[in-house]
């Protein structure tokens, strides 16, 4: 078998050639959709037509392989889907923290404890780690706080 050596960081086609999307591939989409929104390329909490076509320019050039619109947008929905679930169970709790350095949220065990009780599914997420959880929240955050705890993109930045 010739060619290239193929990095296992990027590799990313199943054997019925669907897109398989690994950590340093969804590094990669987050970063290129901060980037789109931080040049201005949303508009009423939406993408444009032209962010798209640079982040799907931006894919390709960082991971030599084909990406299109539909695969990032279908990425990004799972993407957002997943990390919903962790904003929505802490965003108005108090005593819990998302460290941007271990990915994980942590909180006294007392406080754990409490919140197990009235939710179990919340036990995983003190070992699961919670990727670009940050970047989440400058592009989506705004979008689904609602009330004093809400912050806008500009407002988060300057913390």
């Amino acid at each position: 078998m010739g060619g290239k050596k193929k990095n296992s960081n990027i590799e990313n086609t199943s054997e019925e050639g669907k897109l398989v999307w690994t950590p340093v591939m969804d590094e990669a989409l987050m970063d290129a959709f901060l980037h789109q929104h931080n040049l201005g390329n949303r508009v009423n909490g939406s993408f444009t037509t032209k962010a798209y076509e640079n982040i799907v320019n931006e894919l390709k050039e960082k991971l030599g392989k084909e990406v299109d619109k539909d695969k990032i947008k279908n990425r990004m929905k799972t993407l957002k889907a997943n990390l919903s679930k962790s904003h929505d169970l802490f965003k108005n709790l108090s005593g819990f923290s998302w460290s941007p350095v271990t990915k994980l949220w942590s909180a006294e065990p007392e406080v754990w404890n409490a919140l197990i009780k009235v939710n179990n599914d919340a036990k995983e997420w003190m070992t699961k780690p919670v990727l670009h959880y940050d970047i989440f929240v400058i592009l989506f955050g705004n979008d689904r706080a609602t009330g004093e705890k809400s912050e806008t993109a500009k407002e988060l930045k300057k913390r």
